[in-house]
């Protein structure tokens, strides 16, 4: 293996490329910013061809090389980045997460610099400090996955990407672990705050807009966790077992339409298993779905230490990249590389899979800030990343309830503010999605500069908070701060009465922390109030009730609980989710009418956890006796979500897209403006609607379009979101006509008999209205004068695993 110590010559890969690809050209130009008749279009065939140079000169120990990161070591302060086989790292960065080896070899001349990848999906996470230097490296912490979903607007949500981009580039890293795009198919998912959606449609729209917006700014993306990362208990050894239909239909939508409408420069595979096989072994998911039907031409990495060790499997299905690499230290498998190399020595790894797997990770490797002589500045532009980070939490927070217009809060009202949450604000959830941010600016904080606040109130949550609060450590990469809400003993009854007498209004603060590696649970101090909560919500609402002063619950929450239990007992309920670091500014800038809220629901609330249709399964079943959850059945299938509620007519607290204003719309006009799907696969239906504010001042609304299909062959959900779009913002009495172009692609269904993406005939109804709850819309109509083909699928594939059939798992079916 050869070795280089960092370097600053120009590198020899922009050399290589213009002799091999452009010979007849006079000169290379390297300067992106001049523009000749002969400058090429660095597309991805462009970097591919260039790749396939590079690779035909290299050994296949230095392409092995590249299939397999450096790895951990073990250190007295825990894993640390195994240094010793890491190849050719020009420059590092501290808290880099992972690595992909590059190469040099002064023989032939390759000099391509180690790729450097980083976390997290609400924003960078890498050192705040570093040995030897006065400086700070924070990132931006933005509202987590869930929150901006919420806002429905994927151009906001392509502007936070561009942001999160330009911090991985200008701290000199290249490719950004992220974002998550998993589908929410039960509340208690531990991971569910960092996914957009319970719908596959807000997830691939929201997911491709944080890619383009990133990849603008030249760094490469990962979407994960690919597929069916839906719960965090045994997320390395459970088997998700999944109908074909469920998977194409739920689970592997979004996924394609962020492949094909942003092109991610690589896919991250789960831990999981899926119907029996792990996700980075499974080739019918990397390579007959992923690169045969959908055409993807990035590269595929495994999450780290996924799988059982069965290193050459993981090639041999797509998966083409290993990381972290070196030892599976946390399960006790071996060395990537070694045994990469003893198959390759055995012939089962054959030369071309070792080709193909490089070629596709070279490719994009080479458009990365380390192998273009990118020179980072150490200093992107956090205030105006701050002011994004703001902009866009306060656009997807959801007023769930506004009883008499009791929000906003006027100026001049003094506010009691209630509950640790106040003072111990979320930012975000634990684990490798955490940001090690400059600051969090808590409720309490948010508060006090847009209000008078009860200051009583303010240091007594202040000090009990710094007698009570705890602090635990996620595996060196994420620290939690918790701390017990005060019982009816510590903020009594005296203590709230006085309040009610100095104060106009009360603000309670609840918050619900959630983090990698675990699920939550359905229990009080989780999914349901804990008993001090429950408490103050009770004493706080009989106190200010009883001298008609208004009572607001703020939800600092990672995801859905219970609201069922006590949302009569309050006036209003803000949705906060976990805002990023502005969360507390955020907050109380829609409190006060600042802000118009906007948000709309990406998950349903359901009326009770066990109509959860999922509820009676998740997480999973110990099937072989040793106490672990191994085997989790989707009982659900296609009904997830919504999906459920509507087909089965179960009530829910807030239906799924679902969020007031402090003004009032209305959507009229609707109409058919154009049917094409008489051309077949590539034709479409164009939807109109007129969205107006009746209301007395500024706001947005999202117009949210759902499809109810005729069923032929195929039994279908009630209604499935089909397009969305949100209004600019409208001024009392403004209105807006939207355009939906909805193409066959996203009108078809999966027919698993005949392995076919199909619409079918008859007549289709669609209902333009601004929830899922569709009662009392009046819906448009279209026809389908014969049945579409849209696509043919590889048959097989996805299979159940041997001797298993949906209708043995399978609970929830019309």
């Amino acid at each position: 293996m050869m070795t280089k110590p960092n370097n600053t010559r120009p590198s020899v890969v922009a050399m290589a490329v213009c002799a091999v690809l452009f010979a007849s050209i006079s000169g290379c130009n390297n300067d992106d910013n001049k523009s000749t008749s002969s400058t090429p279009v660095k597309d991805n065939a462009y970097y591919k061809a260039m790749a396939e140079s590079l690779v035909s000169k290299m050994t296949t120990e230095e392409q092995l090389n590249m299939l397999a990161g450096p790895g951990y070591s073990l250190t007295s302060a825990g894993f640390g980045v195994n240094y010793d086989v890491l190849v050719n790292l020009k420059s590092d960065v501290p808290g880099t997460v992972g690595y992909i080896n590059g190469v040099y070899n002064a023989a032939t001349g390759i000099d391509i610099a180690a790729t450097k990848l980083a976390d997290g999906p609400a924003g960078v996470r890498i050192n705040s400090t570093r040995s030897g230097e006065s400086g700070t490296f924070y990132g931006t912490a933005f509202p987590v996955g869930i929150l901006l979903g919420s806002t429905w607007n994927p151009e906001l949500v392509q502007e936070v990407g561009k942001a999160i981009g330009n911090e991985v580039k200008e701290y000199g890293l290249d490719f950004w672990l992220a974002p998550g795009m998993n589908i929410q198919r039960n509340p208690l998912n531990g991971r569910n705050f960092e996914y957009f959606s319970e719908d596959p449609l807000i997830s691939g729209v929201m997911a491709a807009a944080e890619v383009n917006g990133a990849q603008a700014e030249g760094v490469g993306t990962t979407i994960k966790h690919f597929i069916a990362n839906n719960g965090e208990t045994s997320r390395n050894i459970v088997n998700n077992v999944i109908s074909p239909r469920a998977i194409r239909e739920i689970y592997l939508r979004g996924y394609e339409y962020a492949a094909e409408h942003a092109h991610p420069w690589a896919v991250m595979t789960a831990m999981n298993k899926v119907n029996s096989t792990y996700t980075g072994q499974w080739k019918d998911l990397n390579t007959s779905v992923l690169r045969n039907e959908w055409g993807y031409e990035g590269f595929v990495m495994s999450d780290w230490f996924s799988g059982d060790g069965s290193y050459v499997d993981m090639i041999k299905s797509g998966n083409d990249l290993i990381e972290p690499g070196g030892r599976g230290l946390p399960y006790g498998f071996g060395d990537a590389l070694t045994a990469l190399k003893e198959g390759y020595s055995s012939g089962i790894l054959s030369s071309g899979d070792i080709k193909q797997s490089t070629v596709r990770i070279l490719t994009q490797v080479l458009k990365t800030p380390s192998n273009q002589n990118y020179i980072p500045d150490n200093n992107p532009d956090l205030n105006m990343h701050a002011i994004l980070s703001k902009e866009a939490a306060k656009e997807g927070m959801v007023l769930l309830k506004n009883t008499d217009n009791s929000l906003p809060i006027s100026r001049s009202d003094k506010v009691a503010p209630f509950g640790i949450a106040a003072v111990n604000t979320l930012k975000g959830g634990g684990g490798s999605g955490d940001v090690n941010a400059a600051y969090t600016i808590n409720i309490m904080k948010g508060l006090s500069s847009q209000f008078a606040i009860d200051s009583t109130l303010d240091n007594f949550y202040n000090d009990f908070f710094a007698a009570n609060k705890t602090s635990t450590n996620f595996g060196g990469i994420s620290t939690i701060i918790s701390c017990r809400e005060p019982d009816s003993t510590e903020m009594t009854l005296e203590q709230i009465n006085t309040a009610a007498d100095n104060n106009d209004v009360a603000v309670i603060s609840i918050g619900r922390n959630s983090s990698q590696g675990v699920d939550r649970t359905n229990t009080a101090g989780d999914y349901l109030l804990s008993a001090a909560e429950s408490e103050l919500i009770n004493n706080v609402s009989t106190a200010f009730h009883n001298q008609n002063k208004k009572v607001i619950v703020v939800l600092n929450t990672a995801g859905v609980m219970d609201t069922t239990a006590w949302q009569d007992k309050v006036d209003g309920i803000l949705l906060a989710y976990m805002p990023g670091q502005e969360a507390g500014d955020a907050i109380a800038e829609i409190l006060s009418g600042d802000t118009n809220p906007s948000g709309k629901l990406t998950q349903t609330f359901p009326a009770s956890y066990v109509d959860v249709p999922s509820s009676g399964t998740f997480p999973g079943v110990d099937t072989n006796g040793d106490g672990r959850v191994d085997t989790n059945y989707y009982n659900d299938d296609i009904y997830v979500g919504y999906r459920y509620y509507n087909s089965f007519n179960k009530p829910v607290a807030y239906p799924f897209g679902y969020g007031l204003s402090y003004t009032t719309f209305s959507i009229s006009d609707s109409a058919v403006s154009a049917n094409t799907l008489d051309k077949g696969a590539n034709g479409s239906i164009t939807l109109t609607a007129t969205v107006s504010n009746t209301g007395s001042i500024a706001g947005k609304e999202v117009a949210q379009v759902y499809i109810n299909a005729p069923e032929v062959k195929l039994k279908k959900p009630t209604i499935e979101l089909k397009a969305f779009d949100k209004t600019s913002e409208l001024d009392a009495g403004a209105s807006e006509k939207l355009s939906f172009n909805i193409p066959a692609k996203l009108l078809a269904s999966f027919d698993p008999d005949n392995n076919q993406w199909i619409v079918e005939p008859g007549t289709y109804q669609a209902y333009i209205s601004n929830s899922s709850d569709i009662s009392g819309v009046e819906p448009v109509s279209f026809t389908v004068s014969k049945e579409i083909v849209v696509s043919n699928t590889t048959p097989g594939a996805l299979a159940l695993p041997s001797g298993v059939a949906a209708s043995d798992f399978v609970t929830v079916s019309e």
